[in-house]
């Protein structure tokens, strides 16, 4: 069995079992046990082809932004993957584990049922089958491959046995690239309170509710692909819900985190600030005015 599905297989024991014992509030007032992830996205259409028919996610309803600007929503398990869809181009970037700092995965664990139907799907639309990867440690047996969506952005999906201890399909995992991983690390757990669950080895975990981020190392050489929805093609933010963003704002200061963007009004949807991490990761607080 290689590192890498070992590794897998008991990180995502671990969360399960991390998630189910902890009686710890969560901070800044999240009123979601869970984070979630925000798109640009070029093609509302084969967005909506790959997240919602080929992988069958579930589809929760359109939000209208200021602007006639159109998000369409899925959800991966508990995490909400919010897909902004773009009038215009903007510039794109080469998706890949390693080719660019900034968020670069999703992983979505599945049930082991529905693996016959998305690879069915993907024949009928013509995509190129990935190389498949069996695995079994103890109980747990696994599949796992990746693709691309029509944005390059990258899927990782990891198909498990219904009766798998210790696992939740309910999680997801968000997965960055970064240039110094201990300084990663200090971010998540000193500024934005995430627990750890793996700190050795070539992939970091830390622990929020249902979502996991772990994040990996790449060269400083490589180019960072950060910033807002307006600004880049692809993955852009991870997204905390809360009850009071300016409360939020106040402890991630005194904890000595970075505000990118002040807390400001969208419309009469919502209040929003953006917290930047190492290499310029965006991480968005939001609350809700609809009460």
């Amino acid at each position: 069995m290689s590192k890498l599905i070992l590794s897998l297989l008991l990180a995502v024991i671990t969360f399960g079992d991390v998630f189910s014992e902890s009686n710890l509030p969560l901070p800044f007032g999240l009123i979601e046990g869970h984070l979630n992830l925000v798109y640009s996205a070029s093609n509302g259409p084969e967005t909506e082809n790959l997240y919602g028919k080929i992988l069958d996610l579930k589809r929760i309803p359109n939000v209208i932004l200021p602007g006639e600007r159109l998000m369409i929503r899925y959800l991966a398990g508990d995490t909400e993957l919010k897909f902004i869809i773009k009038k215009k181009e903007n510039s794109q970037i080469k998706g890949g584990r390693f080719n660019a700092r900034g968020i670069r995965q999703l992983t979505i664990l599945l049930p082991k049922e529905k693996r016959a139907g998305i690879i069915t799907r993907m024949r009928e639309n013509g995509m190129e089958l990935p190389e498949f990867s069996d695995e079994n440690i103890g109980l747990i047996g696994s599949s796992r491959f990746e693709i691309r969506d029509s944005d390059d952005n990258q899927i990782e999906l990891i198909f498990l046995d219904e009766e798998s201890p210790g696992v939740s399909f309910k999680q997801a995992q968000i997965g960055l690239g970064v240039s110094n991983m201990d300084k990663m690390g200090a971010f998540l757990n000193n500024i934005l309170g995430l627990e750890p669950i793996e700190t050795k080895g070539s992939v970091h975990r830390y622990v929020m509710g249902l979502t996991q981020i772990k994040f990996w190392d790449v060269p400083i050489s490589r180019p960072t692909w950060v910033g807002k929805p307006n600004d880049i093609v692809g993955m852009t933010m991870v997204q905390f819900v809360v009850d009071d963003v300016r409360a939020a704002r106040d402890i991630i200061v005194a904890r000595g985190g970075k505000i990118h963007t002040e807390p400001y009004v969208i419309g009469n949807l919502a209040i929003v600030m953006f917290v930047e991490g190492p290499d310029g990761i965006l991480f968005e607080f939001g609350e809700s005015l609809v009460k």
